[in-house]
């Protein structure tokens, strides 16, 4: 009998101290909060954006992607976007705007989530960290909408696909 208690208090040891270690989400969206509100950043203007750093999987590693002439460079490696994927990216990241998630006071229940940033975009002087989440609670900007999950999809797509890409194709 004594050995069936220590099983089950054991078994139940293991079961409380793992319930909140399951995988991160790849993505957190501004729907899957509960109860988070969207809140627009006026400045900075992401029309007027320049370079965005794609961060990779691979830690350390980044990918820097030239809005205006499509060239990636990662390390000592450089290629270029098709004009049409860089067309897609222009204008998803033109076209959005910057937003900060709230979640409401009464609301707040927070998970230790950690989700480093997918990407800085820069423009003149200024950069911004987008997709970092610092708990389930408190997140850093993104693009506003599914606006954040789409750019965080084409540059995830650019990654994976750098080797393809090549600069052949680039008019003299």
């Amino acid at each position: 009998m004594k050995r069936l208690i220590a099983v089950l208090v054991g078994m139940s040891i293991v079961m409380f101290g793992f319930q909140n270690c399951s995988q991160q989400p790849a993505s957190l969206s501004a729907d899957e909060l509960a109860g988070s509100k969207q809140a627009k950043i006026e400045d900075p203007d992401l029309k007027i954006a320049k370079t965005i750093d794609i961060h990779t999987q691979m830690e350390g590693q980044v990918v820097n992607l030239d809005l205006a002439t499509g060239k990636l460079i990662s390390g000592s490696a450089e290629r270029c976007l098709s004009e049409s994927m860089l067309g897609e990216i222009n204008d998803l990241v033109r076209n959005s705007s910057l937003c900060v998630f709230e979640v409401p006071e009464e609301e707040m229940m927070c998970a230790q989530v950690y989700m480093p940033a997918y990407a800085n975009i820069h423009w003149s002087d200024m950069s911004v960290k987008v997709g970092e989440a610092f708990d389930s609670c408190n997140r850093g900007p993104d693009l506003c909408g599914q606006d954040g999950k789409t750019l965080r999809g084409l540059l995830r797509d650019v990654v994976s696909r750098f080797d393809e890409f090549s600069c052949d194709f680039q008019a003299l």
